[in-house]
């Protein structure tokens, strides 16, 4: 039989000598003389005599007999006295020695009732899907998880538990991955996720049935695991030894049988008999004799293993089977099956010793799987898996989910589980989870917890002074381009006036007066689209191709990026080769205004036409009155076309320096400023229209200012009305060239200062660019994977109860519930949960009520039913101590109705407290409590079961050894293992 550390039989011996020092109660301890007169006294009133508070009827129980058949009742008592739940807070109550004196009697009492009781049996259990995903990666050895698993709440990036750290780094990479709904292997899908039982966990027997079509599912699983793409010999670390072929000449079936011993002894975590090895190795034999590879022989039979009830299920065993107690600890401690180690020790007889169990411990605490305990217990425990359905009204907090794809709560459920990691590794005492001196936060959680969540105001006064400053540079750079644009007018232009006269007179165009031409932009197509006159860049697009001099568009366009005019009295030239302009459909010159608005020279069939389309109202006009097709003899000369802009809105067309047509007035269409291109080529389509236009651009002008008809037919004679820089320079004398390079330098200096200043800033503008700042700084932290230990400087933050995960997930989408919070922390931290709230009362009423009550006044409306009162004075005083936490765990004074924040309240009916920095101290007060619920809820999960009346003694004897050690983690972890409950394997 297996070592047991402390018995019920020495509980009893314990429990004498407390009588023997307890003044008040019976040197016999009898039910008549101890219990009965206190009953009598403090409980009978509302249990048994005028009526029956809890289904609890202490009137009918005559004979210590009766008591001591009724374990669970007992066991009610102790729990209702020892949390001071009773007598209730309106009834004459028990001062704390007497309350310690029938709790100790109580507890003797219960021992003597359960003494010869059967021990509970611990029950078969199913493998969860962490379990069965663990166990998995530890059979083959696999580098990541076999499918998606959402319950893991957080990936440790940095893997610093591989390390067996004796503290957590001050830095960590850690994120949570639950709403990727991505991982594990390719075509493999996981089986439902696993009920959860009462108090939050997933390995509770009771809930890890096998229905048959879970079985299914379990075969159809086992298939897709071995029959993954990603499961190769790169990412299985038992390949070569296991499904790898065997070197030529073995002998198979010793071979098979070598390989599936260890595999099979492993998989199904105890030994393997000759009639299962030999049941197992036929089979893959036989599958082998077929003609299938061995490698996938050997997937076959590791698949049929993985379906099998001794992979499945975790057996008890018989009555000292250290297989199951192998089973028992790696399950409990790894969340897996157990190693080569632990089924070492269990096969040879030693695990179950003290000494080897101790030793056994501690290698399983500081091995890197200890993830698995730190992934599944924490977790479930504050049942933090709530806050991934969290989701805040936006018109509360637009913050929450700023990003979709990233809500706050993922950055939030990892605090607590930080906390936990940094208690566990560096086995603080328990109590600090409660109460840190330090914290794990990333910048998000710092920004959601210390600041405004709102971006930095602006300093009207301050824009309107550097909008000052930046109009007056602007006034001081546009005078010094003015002036040298002046003076190196007076200085060329009369040199220009010269040249271009000379060059009239030259063309013998008969006018004797120089022409004032003086371009907007000019293009002269040599091979590139430099513009002559200002260096404005053409956006090509479709294609474009240079040849002979000329620009060839071919289904393509030119387009300027937006000339900076307002076209009303400019006009547009160009020239181009008329062979090519046959195709229907598109315009050969363009001015896009705002939107869809568009005004073209429209070329078709060897005939011009003019266009103007858009949403405003306007459309395609007929060809100009008198456009006539072009004769056969002309075909390969250039044409030359000019559009001409009056500042009235009159567009007059010339073809070869002749009016085309009469002259069109386009009345409202417009072209402002900032909002106008010029394109040349393709831009437009008739309706149905699919043909492009082709043509050869020889050049592009525009002016600005119409031209004159005589101007108009100068340019078409051929005349060349752009002075180049180098003609302009060869014409000046020495001292005018030094003075005309002083002004162009000063020019550009001026121009370019003039062009970087930043445009004047707009108050509304400059608060939404702080706006869209601010949210895309949020967005940016909420995605970090960085969390930094700080100092709690806040005492009012920290911990498991006052974090954003836990508030936040403990509160409605539009208001604190403290109902639910006061449970969390009744049934998480205190382990005392409240019973179901009867079904004849009706839920609270939010909207009833005038709007200036706080919800502490609308629920003492509510407590007003005599049904609600009992449960409510327990868990109210819990809940209202959070409430200046909102709905998303950040700090509040005052309720939206301007009422202040009433945080007070009585803990246990004795630690009085006015803020939630006091009740935490309280909490922390009482942390033996504490450590007796945490205990409870460890051994819970350790033997995947609920505890029965008897085994609160067990939790009695881990507290009495782990005081000594202040109740450090690791040191409740131990004791849960040497109990004699968790060593009982019958």
């Amino acid at each position: 039989m297996l070592t047991r550390f402390i018995t019920r039989q020495r509980w009893l011996v314990l429990f004498v000598t407390l009588l023997a020092m307890v003044r008040h109660v019976a040197a016999d301890n009898s039910f008549d003389k101890a219990l009965k007169p206190a009953f009598t006294e403090f409980c009978i009133k509302c249990h048994g005599q005028e009526k029956v508070k809890g289904k609890v009827n202490l009137h009918e129980i005559k004979t210590e007999a009766q008591w001591l058949a009724n374990p669970e009742l007992i066991k009610k008592v102790i729990q209702a006295l020892d949390s001071a739940d009773m007598p209730p807070q309106d009834e004459p109550q028990l001062d704390e020695t007497k309350r310690a004196e029938l709790v100790a009697a109580l507890k003797g009492m219960l021992s003597a009732s359960t003494v010869d009781a059967p021990a509970a049996r611990n029950p078969i259990s199913r493998l969860n899907r962490f379990q069965y995903n663990n166990a998995i990666g530890d059979l083959f050895q696999l580098k990541s998880n076999v499918f998606f698993l959402p319950e893991k709440l957080m990936t440790r990036h940095d893997n610093y538990l591989a390390s067996s750290p004796i503290s957590l780094p001050d830095r960590v990479d850690v994120a949570c991955h639950s709403l990727e709904e991505s991982g594990g292997f390719k075509n493999v899908q996981s089986y439902p996720k696993d009920l959860r039982a009462q108090h939050g966990f997933d390995n509770q027997a009771s809930q890890l049935t096998l229905s048959p079509l879970l079985l299914e599912s379990f075969l159809k699983l086992s298939v897709s695991i071995l029959d993954s793409p990603d499961f190769n010999e790169k990412t299985v670390g038992i390949w070569n030894e296991f499904f790898r072929e065997p070197q030529a000449g073995a002998k198979m079936k010793d071979e098979i049988r070598k390989r599936l011993r260890p595999f099979l002894a492993k998989a199904f975590r105890s030994s393997v008999d000759d009639a299962t090895l030999d049941r197992y190795t036929d089979y893959t034999l036989s599958k082998i004799n077929e003609g299938v590879p061995f490698t996938d022989c050997m997937k076959k039979v590791a698949s049929a293993a993985l379906c099998s009830p001794k992979f499945l299920f975790r057996t008890v065993g018989a009555t000292g089977d250290q297989y199951a107690l192998a089973s028992r600890l790696s399950f409990f401690l790894w969340n897996s099956g157990p190693d080569e180690k632990l089924l070492a020790l269990a096969d040879s007889g030693e695990l179950a010793k003290p000494e080897v169990l101790k030793k056994t411990i501690e290698r399983m605490i500081v091995d890197p799987k200890i993830e698995g305990f730190l992934d599944a217990f924490p977790a479930q425990w504050m049942q933090l898996e709530n806050i991934l359905a969290s989701v805040p009204d936006p018109n509360l907090n637009r913050y929450f989910k700023l990003d979709k794809e990233n809500p706050a709560s993922l950055q939030m459920v990892l605090e607590p589980l930080l906390l936990f990691d940094a208690v566990f590794i560096e086995d603080r005492p328990i109590v600090e989870l409660l109460a840190p001196a330090f914290s794990y936060r990333s910048e998000f959680l710092q920004t959601w917890y210390s600041s405004e969540l709102k971006p930095p105001v602006l300093n009207i006064a301050q824009i309107a002074e550097a909008n000052r400053k930046l109009e007056e540079q602007r006034i001081a750079l546009e005078q010094s381009i003015q002036t040298a644009h002046a003076e190196l007018a007076a200085m060329v232009d009369p040199v220009k006036e010269q040249l271009l006269a000379r060059r009239v007179n030259e063309a013998e165009v008969g006018n004797t007066k120089p022409i004032d031409l003086k371009p907007y932009a000019a293009w002269e197509f040599n091979g590139d689209l430099t513009d002559s006159v200002g260096g404005l860049d053409l956006k090509a697009q479709g294609k474009i191709q240079y040849k002979d001099g000329m620009v060839v568009l071919d289904g393509a366009f030119l387009q300027s990026k937006g000339l900076p005019i307002e076209l009303k009295a400019k006009t547009l030239e160009i020239w181009l080769l008329l062979k090519n302009a046959q195709q229907s459909g598109g315009g050969a010159m363009t001015v896009q205004g705002p939107g869809d608005f568009f005004d073209s020279i429209v070329l078709g069939e060897r005939k011009a036409g003019h266009w103007i389309s858009g949403s405003n109202g306007h459309s395609r006009t007929l060809d100009f009155e008198g456009s006539t097709p072009e004769p056969e003899g002309e075909q390969d000369q250039l044409l030359h076309l000019v559009m001409v802009y009056q500042a009235d809105g009159t567009t007059t067309l010339y073809r070869n320096g002749v009016p085309y047509g009469k002259p069109y007035r386009k009345g409202k269409a417009a072209f402002p400023k900032e909002q106008t291109s010029v394109l040349f080529g393709l831009r437009h389509l008739p309706p149905g229209g699919n043909k492009s236009l082709a043509m050869n651009l020889d050049r592009a002008r525009l002016y600005d200012r119409a031209l004159t008809a005589t101007e108009v037919a100068a340019s078409a004679g051929g005349v060349n009305m752009v002075v180049t820089d180098k003609e302009l320079l060869a014409a000046l004398t020495a001292q005018q060239r030094a003075r005309h390079s002083e002004l162009t330098a000063t020019l550009k200096k001026s121009e370019t200062a003039a062009n970087k200043l930043p445009k004047p800033l707009d108050p509304q503008t400059a608060k939404q660019e702080a706006q869209n700042r601010f949210e895309n700084e949020i967005r940016n932290q909420i995605k970090s994977r960085v969390f930094q230990r700080e100092a709690n400087s806040d005492p009012r933050y920290g911990g498991v109860i006052t974090n954003a995960a836990v508030m936040t997930m403990t509160s409605s989408s539009k208001r604190t519930l403290p109902i639910a919070r006061g449970a969390w922390v009744i049934e998480v931290i205190l382990n005392d949960p409240p019973p179901p709230p009867p079904n004849d009362v009706p839920p609270l009423n939010e909207e009833s009520g005038p709007k200036n009550l706080t919800i502490r006044e609308k629920f003492a409306q509510h407590r007003a039913n005599p049904s609600c009162a009992g449960c409510h004075t327990r868990i109210d005083p819990l809940g209202f101590a959070l409430e200046n936490f909102d709905i998303t765990g950040r700090w509040r004074d005052k309720y939206e109705n301007g009422r202040d924040v009433d945080a007070s309240g009585t803990l246990m009916k004795k630690h009085k407290f006015e803020s939630v920095v006091q009740f935490k101290a309280s909490l922390v007060q009482e942390k033996e409590r504490f450590a007796k619920a945490f205990t409870e809820h460890l051994l819970r999960f350790a033997l995947s079961r609920e505890l029965e009346p008897a085994d609160i003694l067990t939790v009695d004897e881990i507290i009495l050894h782990a005081k000594r050690d202040d109740y450090r983690m690791r040191s409740i972890l131990r004791h849960v293992i040497q109990s004699d409950l968790f060593l009982q394997l019958k």
